[in-house]
């Protein structure tokens, strides 16, 4: 039998197992268990990595968004087995320990991981990888593993993260926000350049949407815009975009998923539910979203209002959802429609809305025209000479991002966190998640 076809069979078994187990609070986060490939990659491993890379990144997805959603009050999140989604996350009382932290924290390293095995394997490779393949793939890796990371930095902000996690014996010391963030675009910047230098030449590429591809360039420029934002180097986020695939003409869905689909052995979309959930799970939108639209904005079509139909008289009738004191909950979320929607990574409405932010001051008719072509997309008129200011964007990027884990991060860098609802005595806002307890500093 070939060796490296069995390593990589391990490998994609070990790594399907682990990711099957729900992952108990205080599970070791210093990584998965998995067989390595690091001794060297074969050519016929290569897309079978690529995908498995990929795939993996969709793991724990909705409670990473669910958490973040819940602290930015996009939502309210029930599930009646868990009542740490309306008490700890919305008073503030994180725990450490808790699923909302340590599974997607988790999850992002083990992806992470597996980027760094792949990165080894090609090191060590005895295959006839040309120079440009080999750089391609390189690209690949890293703009994936910084991806990763970057998600992990916005949920523990100022308490920082690790960053170089390959030697899972001698991990590297924990970073401040800033120097996280100043590693992770020098990381997408050098993928950037093999990137470029391979062509791009990396199989599978399962990103975009069936009828409008991108590259793994244009996604690594599309993150990069999304960071610099973050670290407010606005002159990044232009050069970035402008090798992106951002697209003023193009529809605003184009861009980068996460697939899922209801065959055998692959992952449904766990961030649907049904109409007229009950509070076993649901999502309930925030009235604040309802009630604060601009009038004929579609993009509140997002949320549904919850009706039923009366069995005696036919007639549809309210059906609100009111637990723990949250009311009303008239409107579930609605931005997925079925189990098997994909969910956007990054798509080209957001960065239109990064131009926007990041031509505000320099060149506002630019910022204009990016806006005038979200709100058009959404059935709005144009915005008007002079009127694109902070509350602006920050109205636009809500709306146009809603429930896709945004809010609570734009609110924070703005530093306009305390303007988030505070729905009952007792609850707070918060500011980040702490270090998980298991960590292991």
């Amino acid at each position: 039998m070939n060796t490296n076809k069995f390593k990589i069979i391990i490998l994609v078994f070990s790594i399907c197992f682990w990711y099957s187990c729900d992952i108990e609070d205080g599970q070791d986060l210093n990584g998965p268990q998995t067989s390595s490939i690091s001794e060297g990659l074969s050519r016929p491993e290569l897309p079978q990595v690529v995908s498995g890379i990929l795939a993996d990144m969709r793991d724990r997805l909705h409670t990473q968004i669910d958490a973040i959603s819940v602290l930015g009050r996009d939502y309210w999140r029930h599930q009646s087995s868990d009542p740490r989604w309306v008490g700890d996350l919305m008073t503030g009382t994180l725990d450490d320990n808790a699923f909302y932290l340590t599974t997607p924290y988790s999850a992002r390293y083990a992806v992470v991981k597996e980027c760094n095995l792949l990165l080894e394997g090609l090191e060590n490779t005895t295959e006839t990888f040309t120079d440009a393949e080999k750089a391609a793939i390189r690209g690949f890796a890293n703009t994936i593993k910084a991806h990763e990371l970057l998600s992990v930095l916005m949920m523990l902000y100022q308490n920082g993260i690790r960053t170089d996690v390959a030697d899972p014996d001698n991990l590297g010391a924990f970073e401040s926000f800033d120097g996280a963030l100043t590693t992770i675009i020098g990381l997408l910047n050098t993928a950037a350049t093999d990137l470029t230098t391979g062509g791009g030449n990396v199989s599978p590429n399962t990103l975009g949407l069936e009828t409008m591809p991108i590259s793994y360039l244009e996604f690594n420029r599309a993150i990069t815009a999304r960071a610099a934002a973050y670290q407010g180097d606005y002159t990044l986020v232009l050069t970035a975009l402008a090798d992106s695939f951002m697209d003023i003409n193009a529809p605003m869905s184009l861009g980068a998923y996460y697939k899922f689909s209801s065959a055998g052995g692959d992952a449904l979309n766990q961030l649907f539910f049904a109409l007229n959930s009950t509070g076993a799970n649901a999502r309930i939108a925030h009235p604040d979203f309802v009630n604060s639209a601009e009038a004929g904005d579609t993009r509140v079509n997002k949320a549904v209002f919850r009706e039923v139909e009366d069995e005696d008289t036919m007639v549809l009738e309210p059906n609100p959802l009111n637990i723990a004191d949250l009311t009303p909950g008239t409107h579930d979320v609605w931005v997925y429609q079925s189990s098997t929607d994909p969910v956007g990574m990054i798509r080209n409405e957001e960065l239109l809305l990064l131009y926007a932010e990041a031509n505000m001051v320099s060149n506002p008719s630019e910022a204009e025209a990016a806006i005038d072509a979200v709100r058009d997309a959404a059935g709005l008129g144009p915005i008007g000479a002079g009127n694109v200011d902070e509350d602006q964007l920050l109205y636009e990027r809500r709306y146009s991002l809603f429930a896709e884990g945004h809010r609570w991060i734009d609110m924070r860098r703005f530093d306009r966190l305390d303007e988030l609802v505070i729905d009952r005595a007792g609850d707070n806002i918060v500011t980040q998640f702490p270090i998980p307890q298991n960590e292991g500093q």
